[in-house]
This record gives structure tokens, sequence and C-alpha cells, in this order.
């Protein structure tokens, strides 16, 4: 078993309600800021989805991408929710705002998965990892994405003595 330390719900509600007043109060100079980086907010998002069409065994394979699969699966989701990140998608028109509520949905069912199954051997058996593999695909087939691969345009992993291990980019 792989252990994971997730943020308490509570630390996540502060969080996200900082996080709300701090989007309302954006200059227009600060928006376009994020604006420049729609894509990479856009490839977080989907590549959180695509996550979670994973099974256990393919979740595993991302080792040299991703380290520790399990948490980035959860950090990807966390940082693709953002609402300065999330949002910039939406006022771009990169996603049609119809899908907004499907994707906040959704964000809230894998905040449902209990810290106890966050782990490789409940995934694909547990009812709610089913739920949420399924709901994934079910979006990503809404959105139109057609592929399930990981886009790797912008990951690199490193390691301690600082030299590459991975650089990323999709062929």
């Amino acid at each position: 078993m792989k252990f994971n330390f997730f943020k308490s719900k509570l630390h996540s509600e502060k969080q996200s309600k900082s996080e709300n007043k701090d989007i309302e109060n954006l200059e227009e100079n600060e928006l376009f800021e994020y604006d420049k980086n729609v894509d990479f907010y856009y490839t977080n998002l989907i590549n959180s989805l695509i996550l979670f069409t994973y099974n256990s065994d393919e979740l595993e394979q991302m080792e040299n991408v991703l380290i520790d699969p399990l948490t980035e699966l959860y950090e990807e989701i966390d940082y693709a929710f953002l609402p300065a990140c999330f949002e910039t998608i939406f006022r771009n028109n990169v996603i049609e705002d119809k899908y907004k509520d499907e994707l906040l949905n959704f964000k809230k069912l894998v905040d449902e998965i209990p810290n106890e199954i966050w782990d490789y051997e409940f995934i694909g058996v547990s009812e709610k990892w089913t739920e949420v593999k399924n709901n994934a695909e079910n979006l990503l087939n809404k959105l139109r994405v057609e592929t399930r691969i990981f886009n790797t345009n912008y990951h690199k992993t490193i390691t301690n003595d600082g030299e590459k291990n991975f650089d990323g980019k999709n062929k």
C-alpha cells in the first residue's frame, strides 16, 4: 500500500473560498496573464480526466512521468479546478459553458472518494472508483476528446542530481 496524504476537506473548502474571492478581484492585466496559459490549464484538466479513466496497471506505468501517479491523480485534479485556472478555460471558450456544471460535479464526486480507498488495490474494484471512471469517460466523450493518452507536453521529471529523467512532449 502506498501512503498518500491528502488535504482535509475543511482545508480544501477554506482554500477554495479564498481562491474564489481572488478570481472575482483580478484586474484585467492579471486575467490576461492567465489567458496566456489557457492551453496549459486545459491540458491539465483533460489530463486529470484521462488519469481517472486508467486502471491500476495503467496508473503504475505512469511512474516514469508522474513519479507517484496516485498522488498526482489527486493533485492534478485539485490544480485543474483552481477557480482562476478553471474559469480561464471557459472565459476563453476552450470548453463550452454548458459543460461547466458537469465538470464541477465530477470534481465533487472525486472529493467524495474516501481516503481509505485512495490505493491501487481499490481502483477498478471499488464501486466509487468505477463510478468516477465512468463519469470521466462520459465527460471526455462529451468534450470530444478521442484519445486517452496522457499529454506529457508540460511534464518534466528531474532526478535529485538535477538530471532530466523524463522530458515531455507527446509525439
